[in-house]
């Protein structure tokens, strides 16, 4: 069968890029020393394993030439013809991982749990280097699949189904459902048959569930989910299950963030169950994994209504609801079967007393990291080329914290603010000691030479979702940091990444500064080192490396022998030295952001641009497919689908540091 063979040429040896991304010393992954016999290993087997590494989603492999062709689904496998989903070509793997669960350990590639989430054999009907047509038959997926490459890159595919699900009865997941409606009534009968729950004051929403990421909705159809960043964990806890759920967000209370109680289930795997009694939808409920840190099923008890009652009075809740047991599930309508019951107690203040989210022309309300937020001025534009405002900024920043904060935790951050937006003057900021809020973590640094008349400033340390968001209200669209973090009493410690910034000169473009990308990365290898690029976000791109040294001149002396080498071995492109006038038609390796007094902009960062690009970490096969600058300019909006699809890239900053030759 003629096809391609992993993610590089027809022939390449199929496991060098798997062993080379792991050490069989810290992974309990299978790590063969020696490459399959493609004919003696020849089966038909598949398995799907789900995989909750930094971002959730689903490994196909399929048994090929003695290996596992794989692909990293970010949403699972798609259930219905018609949908199209991203599909990510990844490195073959061993036979043998058809086997494997477990967890693979913290900065190691592809830390996190995985679990087989099905296995059985396949049918191949096409295998090319661009179509792979198969059949699946196991336990939980049964149909014909596509995979489809999507464009020049080898990684880059997409995935389809293309026959109708295996289920003749399968329903698609609604999405335009909306809650039901309560009826205000008195308490009903304990023998008649009604189940009662407690109400929070909060208010109803319905929450969609597919391929391990959630969409909140309210009564009117409005989009809650960015309003609500700690929820977005319920979607990884749900995994593969596909479901519709009734639920109720109760406000903070007495410093509390907002909770989700779920009460109800409407649609689960493909069945529509509004039409079932509340009692047998109650016990489809019970059996979905819905204890987390911040969601919980409300419990609901038959029977004892008025003790119910008294409980929730008594906790000052507002109300009780009242179901029948035999009630079905009206969307947007009100039932006799479905009942609400004021408990006569004054529901407690929320912190401040005010809805998750209000909105008004001068300010927005924002639950953000158990802390309400005020955002001044959400609608005000801040990129007028695209009408960008602050409340997208603040959204931007919600987005990709789960990814970004790891890379700024414990270091000093300057912020670059355009409070009038990017077409009106910026300014730098360091000293926060005026302004920050009490709970805002920061450090006092030395400052030498700073020409503010002192030698010191209050930095702030942003190290989660609030601080992203504080920052956002102050229109501070860029974040820099240094190479090095602070301990836990404020010490500055040697720096643990090496950067080097490539600067395009008139006339070049990020285009050439991949060619010398490669060209360092081909120069660091002698040494055993492996570096991961990144935009700028500007005209530039970035290569970044976890080090260990006990100097922190060290990581400059190491960056300016290489850029040096390269700017004598490729003058017509490369220069290594500051001034502009030599840089017209090349490539500057600027190796001095090494110095420990300098910053560069924050992975995932906006920048204060004409369009709101963003410092984006790209994949090396990306790198050496670039052909105009347009392949790595990547905008905000772009970035929750990239992170969906690969992931944090510059996970490996996080884990085993490289060390420097001497």
């Amino acid at each position: 069968m003629a096809g391609a063979r992993g993610i590089g040429s027809v022939g390449s040896v199929p496991l060098d890029e798997y062993r080379r991304k792991r050490d069989a010393r810290r992974t309990p992954e299978p790590v063969p020393e020696h490459d399959p016999d493609p004919v003696a290993a020849a089966s038909d087997q598949f398995v799907i394993q789900e995989h909750h590494a930094r971002s959730l989603h689903w490994d196909v492999r399929l048994e090929r030439d003695g290996a596992l062709a794989s692909w990293a689904v970010p949403k699972g496998l798609p259930t219905e013809p018609g949908t199209i989903r991203l599909a990510v070509r990844t490195e073959d793997h061993p036979m043998e991982y058809l086997e494997f669960h477990g967890e693979i350990p913290a900065g190691e590639y592809g830390a996190g749990k995985m679990t087989i989430w099905d296995r059985g054999r396949y049918e191949a009907v096409k295998w090319s280097d661009n179509e792979v047509q198969v059949v699946l038959h196991g336990d939980r997926v049964d149909g014909r699949y596509v995979f489809l490459r999507k464009g020049d890159g080898p990684k880059d595919w997409l995935v389809r189904r293309s026959d109708p699900p295996s289920r003749a009865d399968w329903v698609p997941l609604p999405h335009d459902a909306v809650p039901m409606i309560t009826t205000p009534g008195e308490l009903p009968a304990d023998g008649d048959g009604w189940y009662f729950q407690v109400a929070f004051g909060g208010a109803p929403v319905i929450v969609r569930v597919e391929g391990g990421r959630i969409k909140i909705t309210d009564a009117d159809g409005d989009d809650l989910t960015g309003q609500h960043p700690r929820l977005a964990g319920l979607g990884p806890a749900l995994g593969g299950t596909q479901a519709l759920l009734d639920a109720e967000i109760a406000p903070p209370v007495s410093g509390q963030p907002a909770g989700l109680w779920v009460r109800d289930v409407l649609h689960l795997e493909g069945t529509d169950v509004t039409p079932l009694p509340y009692e047998q939808r109650r016990e489809r409920l019970e059996a979905l994994p819905l204890d987390g840190p911040h969601w919980r099923r409300v419990p609901s008890y038959r029977g004892g209504g008025k003790a119910v009652l008294a409980a929730a009075a008594q906790q000052e809740l507002p109300a009780v609801l009242a179901k029948k047991a035999d009630a079905l599930y009206l969307p947007g309508r009100p039932s006799p079967g479905y009942l609400e019951i004021p408990t006569g107690a004054s529901p407690k203040p929320a912190t401040p007393a005010a809805p998750p989210r209000r909105n008004s022309k001068d300010a927005t309300i924002v639950d953000v990291g158990g802390r309400r937020l005020k955002l001044s001025n959400p609608d005000k534009v801040l990129y007028p080329a695209t009408g960008f405002r602050k409340l997208d900024v603040l959204e931007h920043y919600l987005a990709v914290a789960p990814m970004m904060l790891p890379h700024l935790k414990d270091r000093p951050v300057t912020m670059v603010r355009w409070p009038d937006g990017v077409t009106a003057p910026s300014f730098f900021e360091k000293n926060v000691s005026r302004h920050a809020p009490d709970w805002l973590r920061t450090v006092r640094v030395e400052t030498p030479g700073s020409g503010r008349g002192s030698d010191s400033a209050d930095f702030p340390l942003i190290d989660d979702e609030t601080g992203l968001a504080w920052m956002a209200n102050l229109a501070a669209l860029e974040v820099h940091v240094p190479q090095w973090r602070v301990g836990q009493r404020g010490a500055r410690r040697p720096p643990d990444l090496m950067v080097y910034d490539l600067d395009p000169g008139e006339g070049m473009s990020i285009v050439d500064c991949c060619r010398v990308a490669e060209r360092i990365a081909e120069l660091l290898a002698e040494d055993g080192l492996v570096a991961y690029p990144r935009t700028s976000g500007g005209k530039g791109l970035q290569l970044y490396l976890p080090v260990k040294v006990t100097r922190p001149e060290r990581t400059s002396e190491y960056a300016a022998g290489i850029a040096e080498r390269l700017a004598k071995a490729w003058p017509q492109r490369v220069v290594s030295t500051m001034a502009k006038a030599r840089r017209v038609g090349k490539v500057f390796i600027d190796w001095s952001q090494n110095n420990p007094a300098k910053t560069t902009i924050a992975s995932y960062s906006l920048r204060g641009r004409t369009t709101p690009t963003v410092a984006t970490p790209v994949t090396w096969d990306e790198v050496a497919a670039t052909r105009r600058p347009a392949d790595l300019t990547f905008t905000a909006p772009d970035l929750p689908s990239r992170i969906a699809e690969h992931g944090d890239l510059l996970a490996p900053l996080l884990g085993e540091p490289q060390r420097l030759p001497r």
